[in-house]
């Protein structure tokens, strides 16, 4: 039992049972002991490795995207990059990478992070020293005005979600409450799912879409079910392994399948180009086993074979390819 655990068990023996939404909000966000305030998730030492922990390509490649789009659109000199939740800021180095070999996009650029955590925001700042980077907590922060590209890597599963429960034919919420000193659901039973942070999200990232132009790549696992979210997702993951969603609070990670369905919903069909692919097939669609071969070049065998077997994780469909989805969003 770690300190936090404690901490919880108080509020559900002072309050009542907390819903599932709560319980993810304290676990993962609590300003001293949640997960993502007080933990080094990523990487071998911590919890579960991000694509862009695995090879620079796919930051590089993200990157290219953008850069094509913004060719498309007209290449107007200042431009506005967003990354939600970028972890230790890997990604946006790749991105940058190749960015600046674009001086004209380059040069007008303004990059901002949309961040909470001070631990992920330390290892941000040593390794984005760029004048250009800006840290914010929230989206309505970043000034309008300019064209804007948004990141979104393993962002939107990790946000609270709401479980309901079926009894008696009747939705409820699903409660957690303690027995024994111990966490534990109150009742089971069929079971549905929502996010309502997925609509403040989207939605500001579509009115920025359509005012100031842009794009969005939004990728995460999940599934695109045009239909109630029935089955429970969530998941907890400590040192790459699965573990119980109510052991260990603020000291694993929580997580859920994305509905893409209903982050398409929030979005604009008529004056935006939406797409929704595979991660392998988006990656493998930008040149990825092209890209994989030029970063190979000169490289011994014992570096060939681990950006290559990096590579090949990111688009097997047995690895991240098929589970992983892109939501990739365009203005005209």
């Amino acid at each position: 039992m770690n300190q936090f655990y404690p901490f919880i068990l108080k509020e559900i023996q002072q309050k009542g049972p907390m819903t599932v939404k709560r319980f993810m909000e304290l676990a993962l966000y609590h300003p001293l002991y949640g997960y993502y305030k007080s933990q080094t998730v990523l990487g071998k030492q911590g919890d579960y490795i991000t694509a862009p922990e695995l090879t620079q390509a796919f930051g590089e490649l993200l990157a290219l995207w953008m850069i094509d789009l913004w060719q498309r659109l007209g290449r107007p000199c200042f431009v506005q990059v967003v990354e939600l939740g970028p972890g230790r800021g890997t990604m946006m180095q790749d991105i940058l990478r190749t960015a600046v070999k674009f001086p004209e996009f380059y040069q007008g650029l303004s990059v901002y992070l949309l961040e909470t955590s001070p631990v992920l925001k330390g290892i941000q700042r040593n390794h984005l020293k760029e004048e250009f980077v800006h840290w914010v907590d929230e989206l309505q922060k970043i000034p309008m005005g300019k064209m804007t590209f948004f990141f979104a890597n393993e962002f939107f599963d990790a946000l609270p979600i709401e479980q309901y429960v079926k009894v008696q034919g009747e939705w409820s919420p699903r409660l957690i409450g303690e027995k024994d000193g111990q966490f534990c659901f109150l009742t089971e039973g069929e079971i549905k799912e929502t996010c309502e942070a997925y609509l403040a999200y989207m939605q500001e990232i579509n009115v920025r879409l359509l005012k100031d132009k842009g794009g969005a790549l939004i990728i995460d696992y999940g599934d695109d079910l045009e239909k109630e979210r029935i089955g429970d997702t969530l998941q907890a993951l400590h040192l790459h392994r699965y573990a119980s969603i109510l052991q260990n609070p603020g000291e694993q990670d929580l997580s859920h399948h994305v509905s893409f369905s209903e982050l398409k919903s929030y979005l604009d069909k008529g004056n935006l180009k939406i797409s929704l692919t595979s991660q392998g097939e988006f990656l493998q669609s930008l040149g990825l086993e092209p890209w994989v071969e030029k970063l190979c070049k000169g490289a011994d065998k014992e570096i060939t074979a681990k950006i290559k077997t990096a590579a090949a994780r990111l688009i097997s469909p047995g690895e991240m390819g098929q589970l992983f989805k892109v939501l990739a969003v365009e203005s005209y």
